[in-house]
């Protein structure tokens, strides 16, 4: 009985050692990595020195930065300067940000991380990674005359970054509320524009909203009395990607449908036309409606 109780605790603490291996290299994989470069801004003529880059996460759980290192590259690919945090940052919401600035206060906002190096971003072209201490860096992006190579894929370089602007990454794809992984394409002249400068740190609550289904829109056709026994309507979607929609008239069942959309020959007296828009996110739970009267002629 004795060895057999022996025997049970060290099974148990074999496996509860073995759980823990598995764990912990999990949490440590999803401590950094899901998140990209947001916006780069390199200063402008105007107000030299107010260099920053904002990082971005797409999950929760992602303020693990301590001693991972974004780095900026010149125009040939040779390295210009790194900021490598010291700590980890307070808040890991998803869509959280975390700011890394030349000065202790950008554009009115103080970084999360101060590094004097940022100053060595060229608007004429460069490129900037994140955790480029890892064997595969998590994030790259590159512009203008950029012609060296990133150890992750940036692709074709986005436009030079232009006086006064900074360089956005987009959140249309997918999701166009929100930051995702299907907005990194791994292409800089795909993901990123040019933008207003907005820096945000790690203290600001993300600005980013959940995807919803869309909102459906009657752009044109008959409100009120008409003569048109086939009347065309138009309609869109808000967002308009990925949206389809589904029209009805009176009490017929929705079908698929597109605009423009003209109905069959109708009878004269009163009608009720919807569209309802959907995407994968759902369907409008308001559809938009037009009523209307199809009068005689003359």
């Amino acid at each position: 009985m004795g060895t057999s109780r022996a025997f049970g605790r060290l099974g148990a603490w074999l496996a509860g050692a073995l759980a823990a291996i598995l764990v912990i290299p999990a949490t440590s994989l999803a401590s950094f990595h899901l998140m990209d470069v947001r916006e780069v801004f390199p200063g402008s003529a105007a107000d030299p020195g107010q260099d920053y880059v904002e990082l971005q996460m797409y999950a929760s759980g992602q303020k693990f930065v301590a001693g991972h290192t974004l780095t900026v590259y010149g125009p040939t690919g040779l390295v210009a300067a790194a900021a490598t945090f010291t700590g980890d940052v307070p808040n890991g919401r998803s869509q959280d940000t975390i700011l890394i600035g030349a000065k202790s206060q950008v554009l009115g906002v103080a970084p999360d991380l101060v590094a004097a190096g940022l100053t060595a971003i060229d608007p004429a072209g460069g490129a900037v990674c994140w955790a480029t201490d890892q064997l595969t860096p998590v994030d790259c992006v590159s512009w203008g005359s950029f012609s060296g190579t990133t150890k992750s894929p940036s692709g074709t370089p986005a436009p030079a970054i232009a006086d006064g602007s900074a360089l956005r990454r987009t959140i249309e794809p997918g999701c166009p509320t929100l930051l995702e992984a299907a907005d990194d394409t791994d292409d800089s002249a795909t993901d990123f524009l040019a933008a207003t400068p907005d820096p945000r740190n790690n203290s600001t609550p993300p600005s980013e909203k959940p995807c919803l289904p869309p909102d459906t829109r009657i752009t044109s056709g008959p409100s009120g009395r008409t003569r048109d026994r086939t009347p065309t309507f138009a309609f869109k979607a808000i967002p308009a990607q990925g949206a389809r929609f589904r029209c009805k008239l009176d009490s017929s069942r929705y079908r698929k449908c597109s605009s423009p959309y003209t109905l069959p020959r109708l009878s004269l007296g009163r009608h009720t036309f919807r569209v309802r828009a959907a995407n994968r996110f759902g369907a409008d739970p308001s559809p938009a409606s037009r009523r209307f009267k199809v009068v005689r002629r003359g």
